[in-house]
């Protein structure tokens, strides 16, 4: 399977038929795509991707995206992690369990965290 990756903000992508993998990073970016039968990942702020037929799998990661599939098919897969994500399928807005990066449970302050990470960086 052919991979390809863009790199850098405000990056605009537009395929007919993705049956590769397609990766994007940066901010503000946005993905089109008439018929995805392969892989999308876009990891970056702001970004939208916007899927005609969806027959493969979106793979979401950062905060405030739109991920816009006119047509869901058996057996794709769209995964949203980040805040103020959101999903519409066919034009209707739907909920997605959001996932967040936390603190270690063990650490009630950022303090704690940070000094661990700074104890374990200088050895």
């Amino acid at each position: 399977m052919k991979k390809y990756s863009v790199l850098g903000n405000k990056k605009r992508v537009t395929m007919e038929t993705n049956q590769t993998r397609l990766k994007v990073i940066g901010n503000n970016c946005i993905v089109r795509v008439t018929n995805n039968q392969g892989d999308i990942e876009v990891i970056g702020n702001d970004c939208r991707v916007e899927v005609k037929d969806n027959y493969g799998s979106i793979n979401f990661v950062g905060s405030g995206g739109l991920v816009t599939v006119t047509k869901r098919w058996k057996g794709d897969r769209v995964t949203l992690v980040g805040p103020n994500c959101h999903l519409q399928v066919d034009g209707k807005e739907k909920p997605m369990p959001s996932y967040e990066a936390q603190l270690s449970p063990f650490s009630k302050e950022l303090d704690d965290v940070i000094d661990s990470i700074f104890t374990f960086v200088m050895r």
